[in-house]
């Protein structure tokens, strides 16, 4: 065999790779997988509530919250709020629901992202103001489910400085008051029971009636 036909029996063919090669079908493939681990990655962020300690805040640490009620449905209207305890977005000291045991309160659970929240809790804060016998007790939670501002960062942006319970990235008050959706929100009457249970923003007439009810009791 001549030095010719061995370096034309050698030569490689040249030209585009052919339709359904190999490697069209492994780069399909990868993209595929990488579509998944997206989605995989995004619903691990929805359910645990992110956490990440963005803009220096940070969900509270595991075993820092506690709740009686482990989970079940949203409380309604004769249900008792179950006893909580969790580190206060403020710092340095805990809110528990016994601190305000005897007076009539407003608990509202709320994400940070949320637009209805950003909305109802300034004209709730103002209302509840406005009747000083009721105290104010919120619990945020929910942590980078969806793109928004921090807890801290809201609450400065807004002027707020009424007492904020925080979550942990179990999202164990969450589950414990039974929130479906943001924010939910419990008017509660001295002896721990529960008055009136809305969720989403609520008109500022049936606010206003809601609170002079609760203002009574």
């Amino acid at each position: 065999m001549t030095n010719a036909t061995r370096a034309k029996q050698g030569k490689r063919p040249t030209g585009p790779t052919p339709k359904g090669s190999g490697g069209r079908r492994s780069s399909s493939t990868w993209i595929a997988i990488a579509a998944v681990v997206a989605v995989v990655v995004l619903a691990a962020m929805f359910f645990s509530g992110g956490g990440d300690g963005e803009g220096g805040f940070a969900a509270s640490a595991p075993g820092t919250v506690s709740i009686e009620r482990a989970s079940g449905p949203m409380l309604a209207a004769g249900d008792q709020v179950p006893d909580f305890e969790a580190p206060a977005l403020q710092g340095g000291r805990t809110i528990a629901w016994s601190d305000v045991e005897g007076s009539p309160t407003v608990l509202a659970i709320w994400a940070p992202w949320c637009p209805h929240c950003q909305a109802e809790l300034p004209r709730l804060s103002a209302a509840v103001e406005e009747r000083p016998g009721i105290e104010l007790v919120t619990i945020t939670t929910a942590y980078g489910a969806q793109p928004g501002p921090t807890p801290p960062e809201y609450m400065a942006d807004e002027g707020l400085s009424f007492p904020v319970a925080v979550d942990d990235e179990a999202q164990t008050l969450l589950r414990g008051m039974g929130v479906q959706s943001f924010p939910t929100t419990y008017y509660v009457a001295p002896d721990g029971t529960v008055v009136t249970a809305t969720t989403g923003e609520v008109p500022s007439d049936e606010l206003d009636a809601i609170l002079d009810d609760l203002a009574r009791r």
